[in-house]
């Protein structure tokens, strides 16, 4: 898949990959060259953050945002003050997708836990909305916010699926159950459940598996459910195999089997995961076979 400002943006290909690269040195080389001796500090690179986050380039803000996040690591406390996190987090509020997807990419670790998870709260709500408007928009410009919007969609609630926290789960399961059954015109099912139920499972929590499973009976018979159902059992048959528990095959009351399922193992999942005291010291896992795995949400849906 092409990067997603190349797909947004046609003719600026040359210019999604250079610029930004350009920009992380000029963006912060008013504070780096004065302090070259001590290092960046916070308050330095937040004040040339907020003058390149104005521009209205939005390939110049994705470049800020990467900046600050990859300057903002050297910092003493690693970049993990809240300010940092609310600086960051600007960028999940913006229109443009390149500009999220830099924002997911940088509070996907190593953030403000509490700061960080609210602002994918916000993010995963709109994000959702933003795809769900657009699916039945026949135009080019649309249908490529929806596949870009998908995938990133997807990798911001793999992003807060690494910060292992109660609050974590409740938002991924309300995103789950947030999700209604396809209709002709509309498969937003098919395209995100697969995504929002791999994060959620990848928490691990009681409730979180269960409500995945119940989301099977939503989709349980009736016509244009069979895409959303197998990419559901899809999801769920690969944590059955993380657990060592054989998941159900796939057959006409898989609903059902996976019922099943669940009050044979329950007993296997704790009933919550607590709450997350420090950032979690890595990015979210990613095949390095595939480099689908965890981040990027595998192959495209339907």
């Amino acid at each position: 898949m092409r990067d997603s400002r190349s797909l947004l943006y046609p003719g600026r290909l040359m210019a999604a990959v250079f610029l930004p690269l350009l920009l992380v040195a000029a963006v912060l080389a008013p504070v780096t060259s004065a302090q070259d001796a001590e290092g960046p500090t916070e308050k330095g690179l937040v004040g040339e953050f907020s003058k390149a986050f104005r521009s209205k380039d939005p390939a110049v803000r994705s470049a800020a945002i990467t900046a600050l996040g990859d300057m903002s690591r050297q910092l003493e406390d690693g970049g993990t003050s809240k300010r940092i996190a609310k600086e960051l987090a600007k960028g999940l509020d913006d229109d443009e997708l390149e500009v999220r997807a830099a924002a997911i990419g940088q509070l996907a670790w190593g953030r403000h836990v509490d700061t960080a998870i609210s602002a994918f709260k916000s993010g995963l709500d709109d994000m959702q909305k933003q795809v769900d408007r657009r699916l039945t928009k026949p135009d080019e410009e649309a249908q490529n916010y929806v596949q870009v919007g998908s995938r990133l969609y997807g990798n911001a609630c793999m992003a807060l699926a690494n910060y292992k926290d109660d609050r974590s789960a409740d938002i991924l399961a309300s995103q789950l159950k947030n999700l209604r059954r396809n209709t002709e015109n509309n498969n937003l099912s098919s395209r995100l459940v697969g995504r929002v139920a791999k994060a959620l499972l990848d928490i691990g929590d009681k409730e979180g598996v269960e409500i995945a499973i119940r989301q099977m009976g939503v989709y349980q018979g009736g016509e244009y459910q069979a895409q959303p159902s197998r990419n559901l059992h899809q999801e769920l048959a690969e944590f059955a195999v993380r657990v060592g528990k054989a998941p159900p095959n796939w057959e006409e009351n898989v609903a059902v089997a996976w019922h099943n399922w669940f009050e044979d193992n329950e007993d296997l999942f704790p009933k919550k995961v607590g709450k997350l005291k420090e950032p979690p010291p890595e990015r979210p896992y990613v095949d390095p076979r595939t480099r689908q795995g965890r981040m990027d949400g595998g192959p495209e849906r339907p």
